[in-house]
């Protein structure tokens, strides 16, 4: 990602504060896609169940750093702006998503396709 390799630290560690909110989202979404999709199972979902302790603790680390190191104005304004802009990335990723598997289903080509899955 451009946006961290360009920034100084501060804004980059700030760009992963939308960690804070990771443990319950992924929570609720592992619960709802297994319940949900067939052709999601409980391998599949394997990396993102031992995820929720592991966000916790970078959330927790990411904002013990701002908190110390963000002392000016000018600081705290660009950790406010590199976790708006990074929420603006996961906004887009959403959009994307949304656009190619639910209306109006234009999925890139060499996408998954549900679909696909379940001839296989």
């Amino acid at each position: 990602m451009q946006f961290v390799r360009d920034k100084y630290l501060l804004e980059a560690v700030a760009s992963s504060l939308t960690e804070l909110f990771s443990p319950q989202i992924i929570s609720e979404r592992l619960e709802g896609m297994l319940k949900s999709y067939d052709f999601v199972s409980a391998d599949t979902l394997a990396y993102f169940s031992k995820r929720p302790p592991l966000a916790e603790r970078d959330a927790d680390f990411a904002l013990a750093y701002v908190k110390r190191q963000a002392k000016t104005p000018d600081a705290q304004q660009a950790v406010l702006e590199a976790l708006e802009f990074k929420c603006d990335v996961l906004w887009a990723m959403l959009d994307a998503l949304y656009h190619a598997y639910v209306a109006p289903k234009h999925i890139p080509p060499g996408a998954f396709v549900p679909e696909d899955w379940r001839s296989a």
